[in-house]
């Protein structure tokens, strides 16, 4: 990939300059890389029931700062957009208030939806997400059938890059933010996003958006919360049945102690 000025008269290239696989959020994993998602059993019932996905607007995320720049943004650019800039003998680069108006208008015409990439379910994701939540459960899927969920829906798919505290976020276009995180704050996340930005000037959707989406095509498995009980795990098993998605509701691998020892050691990192 590479980075590109462009001349916004004819849309011709002025000048690129290569982009490191590491910052490129477009990179993502194989088709065949299990994602998981984490919900309530009422949003899970009405994501059966819609046939679609609750898409939450930027800045109604519970995480205020997600798709914003970071303080170091104020003060000098990323390498790439710097090198960029200097070989084009420019002097001066995007400004600090622009790009913070700028940023503020599309994080209310983007919409998200994520998932965690990993093989397994995850007992920090369990007690971040859901909170203590029993009537919960994980849907597993692949980066493939989301894909194929959610075929020529106005969707894309961007792998989540996490930054360290001090180090600019990605300054390359004004919707670049939208795919990073505070490393420290997010570590354990892995997300693969999924996001729908509505065109500047297009009539305002509210604070979330529906995208259909198949169903059966996009659930692979169901795990249930790990401190559910055996009657949730029927009662999501016939609700599965309700609309005939014949996938497996599986118990949780993991325990009470699993949980706990995450939630201490999160609290001491915290500390």
């Amino acid at each position: 990939m590479s980075l590109a000025m462009i001349d916004r008269r004819n849309q011709s290239v002025v000048k690129s300059i290569p982009f490191p696989d590491e910052h490129n959020p477009h990179l993502l994993p194989p088709s065949e890389t299990i994602v998981w998602h984490y919900v309530r059993f009422d949003y899970f019932q009405a994501f059966l029931e819609n046939g679609a996905i609750w898409f939450t607007r930027l800045d109604k995320q519970s995480d205020k700062m997600d798709g914003t720049y970071s303080e170091a943004n104020a003060s000098r650019m990323t390498p790439t957009s710097k090198n960029l800039i200097d070989s084009l003998g420019i002097v001066e680069g995007p400004q600090w208030a622009q790009l913070l108006q700028t940023n503020d208008i599309l994080r209310k015409k983007a919409y998200v939806h994520c998932w965690s990439i990993r093989p397994r379910e995850s007992a920090w994701m369990w007690n971040t997400f859901l909170q203590g939540t029993v009537r919960s459960v994980a849907i597993r899927s692949t980066v493939g059938r989301l894909g194929a969920a959610l075929r020529g829906q106005p969707v894309d798919f961007l792998r989540v890059i996490y930054y360290p505290p001090g180090i600019p976020r990605p300054d390359w276009s004004y919707t670049a933010p939208f795919s990073a995180k505070d490393k420290i704050k997010h570590r354990e996340e892995r997300e693969l996003r999924l996001i729908s930005v509505t065109q500047i000037g297009a009539m305002d959707e509210g604070e979330y958006k529906l995208i259909p989406a198949d169903t059966k095509t996009l659930i692979g498995k169901v795990v249930v919360h790990p401190l559910s009980s055996p009657e949730f795990q029927k009662e999501v098993r016939d609700e599965l049945g309700r609309y005939t998605i014949g996938v497996h509701v599986a118990r949780s691998e993991l325990r009470a102690y699993d949980l706990q020892a995450v939630a201490r050691s999160s609290k001491r990192a915290s500390s």
